[in-house]
């Protein structure tokens, strides 16, 4: 049972896992809409506790059970269970039936590009659209958009590497899934999100269950690679581009960065982290 992706603890579980663990009690949860854009999701509720992911404004989070100014759940978006502070959940707020498809978008508070803002929310957060005025669009929580930021929740792009590119310059951040800081692992996550891809959390989760295995031999020859495969290393992803080059977030620049393929391959065969698998990506929109 991988405690990342199974809400469960000694004491509490969720009920529809009563026939596959044991707890002390079990409980239905409640949804509840993320209304921070780059909520701390940690795994225990302390204010020093090391920030394990970040939940994205609009997604939905499955309280099972609140105390001390904490929620612990599980995001419905990659399934991933922790700890979130109460103060970034809500209730109440209806479907979202937009998303952001740009890198940033500001929350104003009017519709008036003039007027002041009141924060950004990133690429792929989720909003109701509840009225229109001119180019900007008012939501459920009260703040406007501009239209040009907006896509349906319908909208979907093949292009996983061009969302990906996106990002390039945007600091590295251990466990950040917002345009303010994104990890190797949540870069490949969101450009598939944009493609309508469903990705789990983290990499090693991504290289168990997603896309179709790409044979490599036993010299590690990567002339067959393609645009946008996501190719594996120990604790590590990231996609390979034309040109020989490969694009990932990354703690040896501390941001998203293009690096050519061949310096990548070298570094890991110097740190005996040589590529693990390469898996291929096939967009379906």
């Amino acid at each position: 049972m991988d405690r990342r992706i199974t809400p469960a603890r000694d004491d509490l579980a969720a009920d529809w896992l009563h026939d596959h663990v044991r707890a002390e009690r079990y409980a239905t949860g409640a949804p509840h809409t993320v209304v921070r854009d780059g909520a701390p999701l940690c795994f225990s509720p302390e204010a020093t506790a090391g920030l394990e992911s970040q939940l994205i404004y609009g997604e939905i989070f499955q309280v099972y059970d609140e105390r001390d100014g904490w929620c612990w759940g599980q995001n419905l978006t990659d399934g991933y269970v922790g700890y979130v502070p109460s103060s970034d959940l809500t209730t109440g707020l209806p479907l979202p039936d937009h998303q952001v498809a740009a890198l940033h978008a500001h929350l104003y508070t009017e519709p008036d590009l003039k007027r002041p803002t009141a924060g950004t929310i990133s690429m792929s957060a989720r909003v109701k659209v509840v009225d229109i005025s001119g180019r900007f669009c008012r939501t459920a929580s009260g703040h406007w958009l501009h239209s040009r930021h907006l896509v349906s929740l319908e909208y979907g792009t093949r292009d996983v590497v061009g969302t990906a590119m996106k990002f390039i310059g945007v600091p590295y951040l251990w466990g950040g899934r917002t345009a303010q800081g994104v990890d190797c692992s949540s870069l490949v996550q969101l450009a598939l999100a944009m493609a309508g891809i469903a990705a789990p959390r983290d990499s090693d989760l991504q290289e168990a269950g997603i896309g179709e295995p790409v044979a490599m031999n036993d010299d590690q020859d990567f002339s067959h690679l393609e645009e946008g495969d996501l190719v594996f290393f120990p604790g590590h992803v990231g996609l390979f581009v034309e040109d020989w080059r490969f694009l990932h977030a990354n703690a040896f620049d501390m941001q998203v960065s293009l690096h050519r393929f061949s310096d990548v391959l070298d570094r890991a065969e110097r740190e005996s982290t040589p590529v693990s698998s390469v898996r291929r990506i096939t967009p379906s929109i």
